[in-house]
């Protein structure tokens, strides 16, 4: 079978025409749970759930352990339900082949359901998990749940907040996006929140700006423009709150860098005469176009030379952060100095 995407295991749920076995992985991790539960709900009656649902944590089982009770028949109902959680192939030398034996001849009364939620799956750079992907594909059923777009965000939003008596504006929805993050889980807790607080009311920009959490890339974001108009107050501000919050310092360096290149292949783009959404496309931000619309603006303060030195610095400070063990809080600090004294420079070839 070929790989599947929400769409069609969304209508094998609602039709009942399940394979015996699912590999569920993706970006979105929202998603993968919410659609785990629903193949459950949908096979395991709760009655009988202690005999007929098996659940593995990857990390602390044995696939052969695993396989037995898959082998098992169920009890007063009509399927067997095995779910196993982020289970690393890497760790036994014969689990594939393990696996293709099982597959070859899986039980008409199992549901097997392998999915990835903390542990990445990579088939395309590990060839363990290209041959797991290889056999659920020849055997069942590949689901891969990938990011949905800012627009299919945005309906989400708007439908999720209606459903709570609450109305939000597709405005205010992308407003939403671009400030708690594009993690359905974190959007719909936001929407639950604030559609709670509005009690049958509208979910305005100044009640975002009030009560949404920010997510690390919007406050990255808020550092970059202080960066960017040489506000050094601000810019220091915005680093103690990340501090106070606890983030991890190289997240932060992280998101940081990551913004800079954002700008980096906006600029080269704009020069090129190409749009910032075409860069949007070709680096896949599917669910993240808010990150181009950003860049696209702060771009436009700083030269592409500029932009460079940037990144050497970010790189420099990446490889101290990593390598030594200096103050992070120090090597952070220093890094913005830098990245201040650079956009404080004349630009002459701003594009």
């Amino acid at each position: 079978m070929a790989k599947i995407g929400e769409k069609e295991l969304r209508r094998q749920i609602k039709t009942g025409d399940f394979s015996n076995a699912y590999l569920i992985y993706g970006e979105e991790s929202y998603l993968k749970e919410y659609y785990v539960d629903r193949l459950k709900k949908k096979n395991v009656d709760l009655a009988f759930e202690a005999f007929n649902f098996h659940s593995f944590n990857g990390k602390n089982s044995v696939l052969s352990d695993i396989l037995k009770d898959a082998e098992m028949l169920p009890m007063m109902g009509e399927r067997n339900f095995i779910l196993v959680c982020d289970y690393p192939f890497d760790k036994g030398a014969g689990d594939t082949e393990l696996l293709k034996e099982f597959l070859s001849d899986i039980p008409e009364t199992t549901m097997l359901v392998f999915w990835y939620d903390a542990l990445a799956f990579d088939p395309k750079n590990n060839s363990k998990m290209k041959a797991v992907e290889s056999l659920f594909l020849k055997f069942g059923s590949v689901a891969v749940l990938e990011r949905r777009s800012e627009q299919e965000l945005i309906k989400l939003l708007v439908d999720g907040c209606k459903k709570r008596n609450a109305v939000i504006s597709p405005e205010n929805a992308k407003y939403l996006i671009s400030v708690s993050g594009s993690d359905i889980k974190t959007l719909m807790n936001e929407a639950e929140k604030l559609s709670a607080y509005v009690n049958g009311g509208e979910i305005t920009k100044k009640l975002i700006n009030e009560l949404a959490v920010k997510c690390l890339q919007a406050r990255i974001f808020d550092l970059s423009k202080a960066i960017l108009k040489g506000n050094y107050e601000s810019a220091f501000a915005v680093l103690d709150t990340l501090f106070a919050l606890k983030e991890d310092p190289v997240s932060i360096l992280s998101a940081v860098s990551g913004g800079y290149v954002d700008m980096y292949r906006v600029k080269c783009a704009k020069i090129a005469g190409e749009r910032f959404d075409d860069v949007g496309n070709y680096y896949n931000y599917k669910g993240r176009e808010f990150l181009m619309k950003n860049a696209f603006s702060n771009s436009s303060q700083l030269s592409v030379g500029q932009l460079r030195r940037s990144l050497d610095v970010l790189m420099q400070a990446d490889n101290s952060l990593k390598s030594t063990s200096v103050d992070k809080r120090l090597v952070l600090e220093e890094t913005l100095v830098k990245l201040l004294l650079i956009s404080k420079e004349v630009a002459y070839d701003k594009g």
